[in-house]
């Protein structure tokens, strides 16, 4: 058969390990760095050498395995950033079983359902984790054995870390338990829940070999010193930070995750790259303590989660003096690295998420006739790619598939003539306008350029003339004075007639934002 003109191919050669087992992978990957850093705890100080971080990971797959871990088996962590979790991460899948990242965070209903979604037998906690948690896991019939990093005092009712680790072996002899890896599990991610409550979304050890392997280009990353600044329960935290620790990179972290807190790290370790969001970019762009720290190190910023627009994009290069690229990756749990700025033939371009990752097939739909469009034409993004998963955690409805086996993203896009895609928004979060569609993304861009302005977030409010009308709630930077008049009619300038600002602004002390900083629309609904 003949290649559709109107589809969009990634590159054809991924290379997947053939054994298919990612722990295996990885171990042998992270083991050839030797006595280099692999992670630095920003705040202490305290580092873990690639060659401690994959012993540690062995002692976790052995002292699972004594504990009656095995393949079919679910192990979660429970925790904010910290020096166990990663190893612990590795060691969860070298055992054969299936890790599932729980949000430390979480308030007890959403907790719940997602531990109970996927059953794990053993839950590790931080110890901030296990005394938040304690009482709504211990409710929890399938956790068996709780294990804390900390010590006695902070575990008490539990295992602790130091008590768990029984069994160690030289990594040269370590094999990592044997998987059927194009069906067993390797990994349990979650749907933002945007939408309704989260969904299990079960990746084996192919899928996850393809999520990490074509996200990131290695040798641009071998030796790379990389600012992470999102969690690792998140998708985009974790995933990124696995990519970069294959490819050789130094990853530092702050506990804290400040503004301030991240330009010190920066300063401090002289860190050349950034993992961030959007949101951080503004808020590091629009901090009024940017001069007091020599951030001259800086020459890359990697962003996700949401799109960055071209002017935040230039306006990061003008604050940032050595910044050369603001890298953009449009990604999904479902289905891992879309498209990325890091592989693309022609660079960076801003506003652009790039082009399509390795091994991927691309198209954008018309919205009612399903038929693929052409460049610069805007519709829903669809997707196939070896790192796919399968179908929704217990759940059989295949809604999120078309006829030809691509997924529907629900993003609204376009490419250009040169394949890089443009990210517009969220189907759902269109606001219908006078009978245009409105992207709340585009006015928050404006809004967001204005210098009083430290963040913004757009959406629908009920009109008796329009049905639903944009409106903007606004949290201002220190000190500013400018008027809901005054930043209606600024918006007014900016755009057209059909994306002005009719439901108006409302100010608010900060927007709210759920998973991996992205804004929380729902919250913003509920407010009006």
């Amino acid at each position: 058969m003949l290649r559709n003109k109107l589809y969009l191919y990634g590159p054809q050669d991924l290379e997947i390990p053939v054994d298919l087992n990612f722990g295996q992978h990885m171990v042998q990957k992270l083991w050839s760095y030797g006595d280099a850093v692999a992670i630095i705890n920003a705040d202490t100080g305290e580092t873990l050498t690639y060659r401690d971080f994959v012993q540690q990971s062995v002692d976790v797959a052995l002292s699972l395995t004594k504990l009656g871990v095995s393949r079919g088996d679910v192990v979660s962590i429970c925790s904010e950033k910290c020096r166990e979790f990663l190893p612990t991460l590795l060691g969860i899948i070298c055992s054969g079983a299936t890790f599932a990242p729980a949000d430390v965070t979480c308030g007890r209903a959403t907790i719940l359902h997602r531990v109970n979604l996927v059953k794990p037998t053993i839950m590790f906690c931080s110890p901030d984790g296990w005394k938040n948690q304690k009482e709504t896991l211990q409710s929890i019939d399938s956790i068996k054995t709780f294990i804390v990093f900390g010590d006695k005092s902070e575990a008490e009712g539990a295992m602790t870390f130091k008590e768990f680790l029984t069994e160690t072996g030289d990594v040269e002899d370590f094999v990592a338990a044997p998987v059927e890896g194009w069906k067993d599990l390797a990994i349990i991610l979650y749907s933002s829940g945007t939408t309704g409550l989260p969904k299990g979304i079960p990746l084996t050890h192919y899928n996850f070999l393809a999520f990490i392997i074509n996200m990131l280009d290695d040798e641009a990353y071998r030796g790379l010193r990389i600012l992470n600044t999102r969690e690792w329960y998140y998708t985009y935290g974790m995933t990124f930070t696995l990519c970069a620790l294959r490819a050789g990179s130094t990853i530092a972290y702050s506990p804290q995750n400040q503004c301030e807190d991240l330009l010190k790290a920066i300063q401090k370790y002289k860190l050349q790259s950034v993992q961030l969001a959007p949101a951080t970019i503004i808020e590091m762009v629009k901090s009024s303590v940017l001069s007091k720290y020599d951030v001259s190190s800086l020459v890359r910023m990697v962003s996700a989660s949401t799109p960055a627009d071209a002017e935040l994009v230039n306006n990061a290069k003008s604050k940032f003096r050595n910044l050369r690229d603001v890298c953009q990756v449009y990604g999904m749990s479902e289905v891992g690295c879309l498209c990325s700025e890091e592989r693309s033939t022609k660079g960076t371009k801003p506003g652009s998420a790039g082009q399509p990752s390795p091994g991927s097939i691309m198209k954008v739909v018309d919205q009612n006739t399903r038929e693929p469009l052409g460049p610069n034409q805007r519709g829903e993004i669809c997707i196939k790619s070896p790192a796919l998963m399968q179908g929704y955690l217990h759940s059989s409805n295949r809604d999120h598939m078309d006829s030809e086996g691509f997924m529907l993203t629900g993003d609204i896009g376009y490419y250009d003539e040169d394949a890089y895609f443009y990210i517009v928004n969220r189907i759902k979060e269109l606001i219908k306008f006078n009978s245009f569609q409105v992207a709340p993304a585009e006015l928050e861009s404006v809004l967001q350029q204005h210098p009083q302005v430290r963040e913004a977030g757009v959406v629908g409010a009920p009109h008796e003339k329009y049905g639903q009308a944009p409106l903007a709630f606004v949290a201002l930077q220190p000190g500013a004075t400018i008027t809901e008049k005054e930043l209606v009619a600024y918006v007014d300038t900016q755009v057209s007639a059909r994306m002005r600002l009719e439901g108006g602004v409302r100010f608010v002390d900060a927007l709210p934002r759920g998973a991996g900083a992205k804004l929380d629309r729902n919250a913003l609904k509920l407010m009006i």
